[in-house]
């Protein structure tokens, strides 16, 4: 049975956190005593549960509408380069400066309180995690920013008004928070009983350094117009994949189903002890509820063709080498004798066969009955059934209990596999290790070192890269689809050009052709096209009428009222 006790519910009663609004950094918190609040080490736990907010959510799926991976109904402005420079506000008031300040707040206020050096410093070390999580999300989407570690007062211009910090000192800054987190929180697994339940420990906090360190090391080893290093961020990365990997608290769910168990996995209603979260997220009625499923089929976006085009067959290999069918007119023929993470991620009635809570979409063998795939909600066809539970989805909005998974053990392999890779020194036991525990979830092939195929549709991302390198990048593709990671890998592989391909943005097979569309439906070479405003029913790549990928999207730009009130932001993010 679930906890009804939620951490989370603590967040909106503990305080507020809030201040004026007229700078990207606000005043800070205004309705806490300081003569009597920082006294014990349980006011220091009480400041800091205010800020679990912060962490993922844990039930991401359609989180790669910003990629190649997914299409939304609507043009996303950024990835077709139509994102105006905004005079205000922007993603950078989107990036929550406050939270910096107030975490900050507690970092010169703290040290008045009286205990046992190692409670009170794993607070601290919970604060220093949040300010390492809000730092990454803002180097990632801005590059180089000011660094403040300290609190704020009212004429401090010089701090308020500072330079931007070098993007890779920003990043040590990062991973001395994280160390120190990692030096004074509690080991082992998140708990999920008593006062500390869903509370981070040491573990929660090597997983995020090593993905900083795989994030920022790989992002300076492609941009090298930035010149910095990176072996040493990547050596950090595989070492702290590899602790949690050694520590035997984690392993890959596996419940003797390969056509079931990724599927089940996010469906499951209590992961309190699932062997794959490091840190699972509590979901309760009535404290806590989500939109997994039922966002899912209202999700208004879908999975491109050029995605599902990249999942191996069920003998290890790609399309164009396989010995299976790869017929692909209809759903079932898409997905057959393909790698079963396809169909235990993308929607299609054969896998739902026999569950009574399941809307049978395709009813008639007959042509065009495939086309009831494509909806107003899943304009391509290929909707993620990743935590769409058809027993609970259609309740309605924000009415779903089952537990999130904020990180997964899976993608700590992943990270592993991919730094050992960049660094040259991968074996086959650290793929055997890492990703090939992947693979056996799902019952496919192992992965060699040799790979033993040239896949003539590999993308080409603008340099060389490794057979292997190729094939770990596919699996990470195809492992964490529509959970949020595919424009960070973009931009850190420097690989924006692969948007222009324009199977990244149309859909699934159908059978109307141009001449007899129904509800807008037209095909590019038999696919169903979303942005087809051209004339023109072919829309293969053509300059001009495709996107086009331009480098200054790697960032995004700051917008002009913070360059005028704080001329030390310039630069300007380049090409903005």
């Amino acid at each position: 049975m679930k906890r009804k006790y939620l951490l989370y519910s603590l967040i909106a009663g503990a305080f507020t956190l809030t201040g004026c609004n007229d700078a990207f950094l606000e005043r800070a918190p205004q309705n806490l005593n300081d003569e009597t609040f920082w006294n014990t080490p349980n006011d220091l736990k009480t400041y800091a549960t205010a800020f679990y907010g912060i962490l993922p959510s844990g039930v991401a799926n359609i989180s790669d509408q910003n990629s190649d991976d997914m299409v939304p109904r609507n043009v996303s402005q950024f990835i077709w380069d139509q994102y105006p420079v905004p005079a205000e506000d922007g993603e950078w008031s989107k990036s929550d400066w406050q939270n910096i300040r107030n975490i900050n707040y507690f970092m010169t206020h703290y040290q008045t309180v009286e205990g046992d050096e190692a409670e009170i410093n794993r607070y601290v070390g919970e604060m220093r995690f949040f300010r390492a999580l809000e730092y990454f999300s803002k180097i990632k989407t801005f590059g180089d920013v000011p660094w403040l570690e300290q609190d704020l007062n009212v004429g401090d211009t010089e701090l308020l008004y500072g330079p931007k910090m070098p993007r890779n000192q920003v990043a040590q800054k990062i991973i001395e928070d994280l160390d120190f987190a990692i030096q004074w929180l509690p080991d082992g697994r998140v708990t999920s009983t008593g006062d500390d339940a869903n509370r981070i420990t040491k573990d929660v906090a090597r997983h995020v350094k090593a993905r900083v360190c795989l994030h920022e090391g790989t992002y300076y080893k492609y941009h090298t117009e930035l010149g910095y290093e990176y072996a040493d961020l990547l050596t950090k990365a595989a070492e702290e994949a590899n602790t949690l990997m050694t520590s035997g608290r984690y392993s890959i769910y596996m419940d003797k189903d390969p056509a079931h168990d990724y599927y089940n996995m996010f469906v499951m209603e209590d992961k309190s002890n699932l062997s794959e979260a490091i840190l699972y997220i509590d979901y309760a009625d009535p404290l806590r509820r989500h939109n997994m499923g039922h966002g899912a089929y209202e999700a208004l976006a879908g999975f491109s063709k050029d995605f599902v085009d990249g999942y191996l067959y069920a003998d290890g290999l790609p399309k164009a080498l396989t010995s299976y069918p790869t017929a692909d007119e209809t759903m079932a023929e898409e997905l057959a004798n393909r790698d079963p993470r396809a169909s235990q991620t993308i929607r299609n009635d054969k896998f739902f066969e026999g569950n009574e809570s399941y809307t049978v979409i395709v009813t008639e063998d007959e042509l065009g009955a495939d086309d009831a795939y494509i909806t107003q909600f899943v304009p391509t066809g290929y909707q993620t059934i990743k935590g769409y539970d058809p027993a609970t989805a259609h309740r309605g909005n924000t009415l779903e209990t089952h537990d999130g998974i904020a990180y997964r053990y899976a993608e700590t392999l992943l990270i592993y596999a991919e730094a050992k890779a960049e660094l040259g020194s991968i074996t086959q036991d650290d793929l055997d290790r890492s990703i090939n525990q992947l693979r056996d979830r799902v019952g496919m092939p192992h992965l060699t070192t040799s790979v033993n195929f040239t896949d003539p549709n590999w993308p080409d991302y603008g340099y060389t890269l490794s057979p292997l390198l190729q094939e770990i990048r596919r699996e990470r593709r195809v492992e964490l689809a529509g959970e949020g990671f595919r424009f960070d890998d973009i931009c850190r592989w420097k690989a924006g050009q692969i948007l222009n391909n324009v199977m990244t943005y149309v859909g699934k097979k159908i059978s109307v052709k141009a001449s007899q569309a129904q509800d807008g439906l037209r095909a590019n070479n038999g696919c169903v096209i979303i942005y087809g405003n051209d004339t023109n029913a072919d829309l293969s790549y053509q300059e001009g009428k495709s996107r086009t990928w331009n480098d200054k999207m790697y960032l995004y730009p700051i917008p002009t009222g913070e360059l005028q009130r704080n001329p030390q932001l310039e630069p300007q993010n380049p090409g903005w």
